[in-house]
């Protein structure tokens, strides 16, 4: 998380692609020519920090999450792929807007739209793991604190 502030810091701050829910090309050539205008290094400190501690980010919530889901979730559907999924799409748009940064000649590229639709399914997913691993913590709580009818009635 340092990291990741560090990066926040050091890019002033600017709204970067993969803390949005959807962008377009010409918003990543914006932010992309913001960078540029900001620091001559901008738009490589963004893509190499996307693809360093942006990518320790993702394994790291995503095997920890599926754990705890497949934990959550014994003998019932795989839930635990949501997070991995959700990892997935997290690491593929790392890639995408690190390509995107590196290649930007001052025009919108088409391959923005890739990297978009990974950042909606990243957020779409995410969304969807923290519904899961709510309801399975809920699903965990009530089997813990209800009386057991074995035990009678709670004290």
């Amino acid at each position: 998380m340092a990291g990741l502030a560090w990066r926040q810091a050091r890019l002033a701050g600017l709204d970067l692609l993969d803390s949005r829910g959807w962008y377009t090309p010409a918003d990543a050539a914006a932010l992309f020519d913001a960078l540029d205008r900001l620091d001559p290094s901008g738009r490589v400190v963004y893509a190499t920090t996307a693809l360093t501690i942006d990518m320790v980010f993702p394994a790291s919530y995503g095997l920890l999450i599926a754990i705890l889901l497949f934990r959550l979730f014994r003998g019932g559907p795989p839930l635990y792929l949501l997070p991995l999924m959700v990892a997935l799409s997290d690491a593929l748009e790392n890639v995408t807007v690190a390509a995107l940064a590196l290649s930007h000649d001052g025009a919108p590229s088409p391959l923005a739209w890739l990297a978009a639709v990974f950042t909606l399914v990243k957020f779409v997913l995410f969304m969807a793991t923290l519904a899961v691993t709510g309801v399975g913590g809920g699903r965990w709580l009530w089997r813990r604190t209800r009386p057991h009818a074995d035990q009678g009635p709670a004290p």
